[in-house]
Formats: structure tokens, sequence, C-alpha cells
């Protein structure tokens, strides 16, 4: 019983110390949620009682999804894991297509972010007149080229 405490105390210093260096602001090391709420941002051995706060009844889950709670909702569209998955996996051929304005890539992106087959012409030319916009480096992440895709089909 003994070694389980330790154990247990020893994981939750780890990942307070570990975690402080992703704390966001606005709330502390157990992330956002009722328990961020209630205990805010003070740093130690209280934020794993804000982390168990957060998982009560799923309330950080519904924070994030939502916005509330201390939580911002994600703006990024790269949750679509098929979609972030396509393009980390294709991220040369992709850009070869977006680059000709057509191609299996093209083709298989718009499939997954659901554009139909009539307005596909359209997004096409739009994403290759903002290729610059898309792949802004060389060593753009897979999100970003995501969520600019994403961002130039709805202007």
């Amino acid at each position: 019983m003994k070694r389980l405490i330790i154990i247990t105390l020893t994981v939750a210093i780890t990942l307070i110390v570990v975690g402080s260096s992703f704390a966001a602001e606005g709330y502390g090391t157990a992330g956002c949620g009722l328990g961020s709420m209630i205990f805010g941002t003070k740093p130690g051995l209280i934020q794993v009682v804000a982390a168990t706060f957060n998982g009560t009844a799923g309330n950080q889950t519904f924070g994030i999804t939502s916005g509330t709670s201390n939580c911002e909702k994600q703006a990024k569209f790269a949750s679509n894991k098929r979609l972030t998955e396509f393009v980390q996996a294709n991220m040369d051929n992709l850009a070869k297509d977006v680059a000709m304005g057509k191609g299996e890539s093209l083709e298989t992106l718009a499939e997954l972010i659901g554009i139909s087959i009539e307005q596909r012409p359209v997004v096409y030319a739009k994403l290759q007149s903002n290729f610059s916009h898309i792949f802004t480096s060389e060593k753009v992440e897979v999100a970003d080229v995501v969520d600019n895709i994403v961002t130039i089909i709805h202007e």
C-alpha cells in the first residue's frame, strides 16, 4: 500500500512538473474545466485536485467542445483524424497536386472534406492560387496545412 502511494505521488509530481511547461494562459497544468475555475493557476499538488475536478462527469471534455468552463473552443479543423492522417501520409503528392490545380490527392482531399463534385473545380483553382498560403514553408506542420486549406476553402 505504501509503495502504491509513493508511486502515485511520484507520477503526479512528474506530471505536474512536465505539464507546467505546456500550461496555457488562464488555467494551470491540470488544464481547463471546473478544476481550473475553482483552483486557478496555483502551482503544485493542488493541480492534481484540479485535474480530478476537471475529469468529474466529463466537464473538461464538454468545456473543450463547447468553449465553456474556462476552455477555449479549438479553432483548428485538424481534429478530423482521417483528413489529418491523409495529409500527413500524402503531403508531397498533395503539394504537387495543389500546385497543378488537379490530381488524385486533391480528389481524395475534397472527398474527405465533403466538397461536392460540382464545386471541386472552383475549390481546386482556389487552392492552387493560394499555394503559398497553404504550404508556408518546407517544414510546415500537417495541422497547419489542414487548417490553411480549410480556411481558404471557407473564404
